[in-house]
């Protein structure tokens, strides 16, 4: 679609779709999700029937084809012993039709026989106020602590909305990488 990455494509997908989920509601403050004190988005799932060379070897040819063309946007570590896989990347997410803000962040990966964990940590907004015309960054417990309650800077405008713009995000995200996790795994 208009030569754009798939990982691209996805983003700008969800952006569009963002503003039609903004208004359903956050019983719990689900959007911004705790651990440990920082923001973390985490997933875990089982796949039964698997064993964990074959997880990691999925999540391995995953990364690489998301992760692993740009080093400018993003990086991938990954220990095959343990089965671990660290990502580091960022990307695009559009808010509203005037709002958008780059979202750095890291994926850390761990499989395991039948199952593997996901959390989306060390989140941070590299973002514009439209006041300050200059990128500032601003780390997620900043700005979307308590469903964005806690907002401590000033130059957010509407914390909510980023919390609830990443917290799609990563659902969406997780969702997408069990789609491909299993099928790859399933088909092998």
């Amino acid at each position: 679609m208009f030569g754009l990455s798939k990982k691209r494509q996805f983003a700008l997908l969800l952006s569009l779709l963002i503003p039609s989920f903004l208004f359903a509601g956050n019983e719990g403050n689900t959007c911004s999700p705790v651990k440990e004190g920082k923001i973390c988005y985490t997933d875990e799932v089982k796949l039964n029937g698997s064993d964990r060379a074959e997880v990691f070897q999925a999540f391995h040819q995953w990364a690489k084809k998301e992760y692993g063309k740009d080093v400018f946007l993003s990086n991938v570590s990954e220990n095959r012993s343990k089965g671990t896989l660290l990502i580091s990347t960022k990307i695009e997410l559009l808010l509203t039709d005037e709002v958008k803000t780059q979202v750095k962040y890291k994926l850390y990966i761990t499989c395991d026989h039948n199952k593997y964990t996901i959390e989306a940590r060390n989140i941070k907004y590299i973002y514009e106020p439209e006041l300050v015309k200059r990128y500032r960054t601003f780390a997620a417990e900043d700005v979307i602590m308590d469903g964005g309650k806690a907002n401590q800077s000033p130059l957010i405008a509407d914390p909510q909305l980023f919390c609830e713009g990443t917290h799609f995000y990563f659902t969406n995200l997780f969702a997408e990488i069990y789609r491909i996790i299993s099928e790859s795994i399933h088909t092998n």
